[in-house]
């Protein structure tokens, strides 16, 4: 069953699409930290055209509606960011990673994380949008590295 999000500019996001690998990365403002050393550890992944990288931020009741766009505003920053450092390694654009902020949990619920968490969690999806791995309380990024160097 496809899950869907929308990302930062209200574009639509099949979170297991299909045709390539996919890593789904919950994380909350408190993770920004760990979340980020994660995705950092992934970018050796992203040149790859049969890997998708995608962001699911729980925002579930932290944001008053008012300040929502704000939200989308500094997300499209770092991703900014993001890319700008991605494409001086090397890699295309195109293999942006979405981040999508779940402020109403649809998202999150969708992908079975129904609270709110102290640690990074993964699903990984295969070419077929199936589900195969799901890390909780992910702590290192060799252990999610690990995860991906299995699959791929």
């Amino acid at each position: 069953m496809p899950i869907c999000g929308q990302d930062a500019d209200g574009h639509a996001v099949a979170v297991n699409g299909k045709g390539h690998f996919t890593v789904v990365m919950y994380t909350n403002p408190d993770l920004e930290d760990a979340s980020r050393k994660m995705s950092l550890a992934l970018d050796p992944y992203r040149s790859r055209s049969d890997f998708t990288f995608v962001r699911v931020v729980d925002l579930r009741g932290d944001v008053p509606p008012s300040m929502r766009s704000m939200v989308r505003v500094d997300i499209r920053k770092e991703q900014a960011k993001e890319l700008a450092r991605l494409k001086k390694a090397g890699v295309s654009a195109s293999n942006a990673a979405p981040i999508i902020p779940d402020f109403s949990g649809s998202t999150l619920d969708a992908l079975g994380w129904d609270s709110v968490y102290d640690q990074v969690h993964l699903v990984v999806y295969d070419t077929h949008g199936h589900e195969v791995k799901r890390l909780e309380s992910v702590t290192d990024a060799k252990q999610m590295t690990k995860v991906v160097d299995s699959i791929l």
